[in-house]
């Protein structure tokens, strides 16, 4: 059975418009042939919708402790042990999903980062971000996504946001559990 055809956004069509110019300067035809005329020139592309609060607008958090890099899995200091084992098994479920299926780096690093801000300033408690397992490799799995999604949820300004990271299960490890730290009132 035939996959259903993806439709392209208009942001797509540009950048593969953009991607095939730039190979058609890099080549030369057959001897005999012409060179096909390049495509014209693509519109600036849109900027991809931002989230709905500033991330300057949000409250930052009360506590200032030394904000250390997290890592997937391991227990925060300043979560207990209750919380974080609901959290690790599954018994503080995601509100919302964000699957990266099919999106490029340029496309995912903003919508994570949009994720998280809306996230946090909904007082949602926690999200998912799907980044799938990548392809098989010499290596074991080699997914661009799965390494770099930590990486971003570590930058700053979003890491004051966060109080821990999980996958849902041990077996897993194409998606990761965020646990979003809650903006407590003075």
């Amino acid at each position: 059975m035939r996959p259903p055809r993806r439709v392209k956004s208009a942001a797509d069509r540009a950048i593969d418009q953009a991607i095939w110019a730039n190979y058609l300067t890099k080549v030369r035809p057959l001897p005999g042939r012409a060179a096909p005329p390049l495509p014209p020139a693509p519109p600036s592309p849109q900027p991809i919708a931002a989230a709905p609060v500033a991330p300057a607008s949000l409250p930052a958090p009360k506590r200032r402790e030394a904000l250390h890099k997290i890592s997937v899995g391991a227990v925060p200091a300043g979560l207990d042990r209750g919380s974080w084992q609901r959290f690790r098994t599954g018994r503080i479920a995601p509100t919302r999903i964000l699957d990266l299926h099919g999106m490029t780096v340029a496309r995912a690093h903003p919508a994570v980062i949009a994720l998280i801000e809306d996230a946090a300033a909904r007082g949602e408690r926690c999200v998912e971000i799907v980044t799938g397992s990548g392809s098989r490799g010499a290596d074991g799995f080699q997914g661009v996504l799965r390494r770099d999604v930590p990486l971003w949820l570590n930058e700053p300004g979003v890491r004051e946001r966060i109080l821990a990271l999980s996958h849902p299960h041990p077996n897993n490890p194409g998606a990761i559990r965020v646990l979003i730290r809650r903006n407590r009132p003075d």
